[in-house]
């Protein structure tokens, strides 16, 4: 601070070109600035001003330590009204990475409720998943990370945990598969079968569930169909006879709609039991609007899941 201050005055006597309007401007006494003045010169051990019949105008080793303050001083106060800004939430970037499994229950109106209380925040997002999520936040390619669980986490980073609702089994209105009233996975590998692209720890539930249809994690994945781009998935399962396990979010529009239905209970299904996380860096403190996204993130998520288990207990 006391840097920033020599520079200041500094700037000041170059911009007036008289210690007197210089020491007005500060708001100090000219005795004040001339000591500093004189202070720095010696300091430098070089004359930074010099005297001329109209004006005190810098020398050529002035101009050079001008040179620095100015963008000292420039960089400070950015940075001042940039913290005040942050503050008040009303400023800065930030940078999601989304797996495309949560992208649409869980950050969509997270971030809407977020952009309505503070329009003039900048976001971007990235889909990525658990596989690609550690490096990007290594690389500042993002600030946080919403998705499912990895299968191992990291020491270098920091986990939020919440749960998830079940992904449900979804196919177009008109499927074969609907005439049929006890379902059982066997019928369901019958026709080609996909979803988003998860982790090995949600897969394994299925393979302990059904240990003499699946044998391996390999046998499981070489019917599941995964994809990054649920909009794919989307227009798939509308238009072929694929199954997809999908959040509901992801096919509500669907739903809705009459294109796309939820399959009828199987029998056997194992209660799948979902995870999902915040990851942050652990060596870097979150920006405000990422702390807020954060909690919000987790407000949605526990309201949620609190409507799940209300939902499956009626």
């Amino acid at each position: 601070m006391i840097e920033l201050t020599r520079f200041q005055y500094l700037i000041a006597l170059a911009e007036t070109g008289n210690y007197r309007r210089a020491a007005d401007k500060l708001g100090i006494t000219h005795s004040a600035l001339s000591q500093m003045i004189a202070k720095m010169e010696r300091d430098a051990r070089a004359p930074l001003f010099e005297r001329r019949k109209r004006a005190t105008v810098p020398t050529a080793y002035g101009e050079t330590l001008l040179n620095a303050a100015r963008e000292a001083v420039a960089l400070v106060e950015d940075a001042n009204r940039e913290i005040s800004l942050m503050r008040n939430l009303e400023s800065g970037q930030l940078n999601v990475g989304i797996d495309p499994v949560l992208s649409e229950g869980l950050l969509a109106p997270a971030l809407a409720m977020l952009l309505t209380q503070k329009p003039s925040l900048r976001f971007t997002t990235a889909s990525m998943n658990w596989r690609t999520k550690e490096n990007a936040l290594a690389n500042d390619r993002i600030d946080l990370f919403i998705g499912l669980a990895p299968d191992t986490e990291s020491s270098a980073l920091e986990y939020r945990s919440f749960n998830l609702a079940p992904p449900v089994f979804a196919c177009r209105a008109k499927h074969p598969i609907l005439g049929k009233h006890a379902l059982t996975l066997d019928d369901l590998v019958h026709f080609p079968f996909g979803g988003g692209d998860v982790p090995d720890w949600l897969l394994m539930q299925f393979i302990t569930a059904f240990p003499s249809q699946l044998k391996s994690l390999q046998s499981l994945r070489e019917i599941f169909l995964t994809t990054s781009d649920l909009g794919l998935t989307r227009h798939l399962l509308k238009s072929t006879d694929m199954i997809a396990l999908l959040p509901q979010p992801v096919v509500q529009t669907e739903l809705e709609t009459g294109r796309v239905c939820l399959l009828p209970g199987l029998q056997d299904l194992p209660a799948l039991r979902i995870s999902g996380v915040v990851a942050t860096r652990e060596d870097r403190p979150l920006s405000p609007a990422a702390a807020q996204l954060s909690r919000i993130v987790l407000d949605i998520a526990e309201a949620g899941w609190q409507q799940y288990l209300t939902r499956s207990q009626a």
